[in-house]
């Protein structure tokens, strides 16, 4: 029984088809390897990551101050907020806080109160205080820091 187990021969042809492919195989699997190592040895240059987080920082306490409107004197009350990027910018703000309440103190009181009674008057001081801020920043620390200021809320008598 075992005589009549016996293989059938190949036609020369589908042999040959076997070589080739298998040659393509080879050959294509030394290139990817050979591919590979090539490109994974170089250097990649690694960036460093940016942290562009949105950040707060709060002054300690509300600007009161007075400010002159027409013959008489307004008492105004303004919560501030500073937006900043990253960790780093609100480690380095919160550092000068005392420096940025006092330059935020000289902007806001030097104001009249028609510009925190009007949307146009309360941009261009918050604009001011921004360039003011962001110029003493420079300063001290080489680069502006400050991206917004905020008014968190504003109280005039």
């Amino acid at each position: 029984m075992a005589d009549n187990l016996t293989m059938p021969k190949m036609a020369w042809y589908k042999r040959k088809l076997i070589l080739i492919i298998l040659a393509l195989i080879i050959v294509t699997v030394v290139v990817a390897a050979v591919g590979f190592l090539k490109f994974s040895s170089e250097p990649v240059a690694i960036e460093p990551e940016v942290d562009n987080t949105t950040l707060y920082v709060g002054m300690s306490q509300p600007f009161i101050f007075a400010v002159v409107a027409g013959r008489r004197e307004r008492l105004v009350q303004i919560e501030v907020q500073l937006m900043v990027r990253g960790a780093q910018g609100q480690v380095l703000a919160q550092r000068h806080l005392p420096l940025l309440e006092s330059t935020l103190l000289t902007v806001f009181s030097g104001q009249t109160a028609d510009n925190y009674l009007t949307a146009e008057g309360k941009i261009t001081v918050k604009q001011e205080a921004l360039d003011e801020l962001n110029a003493v920043l420079t300063d001290q620390v080489g680069s502006p820091l400050v991206e917004k200021v905020l008014f968190t809320n504003i109280v005039m008598q």
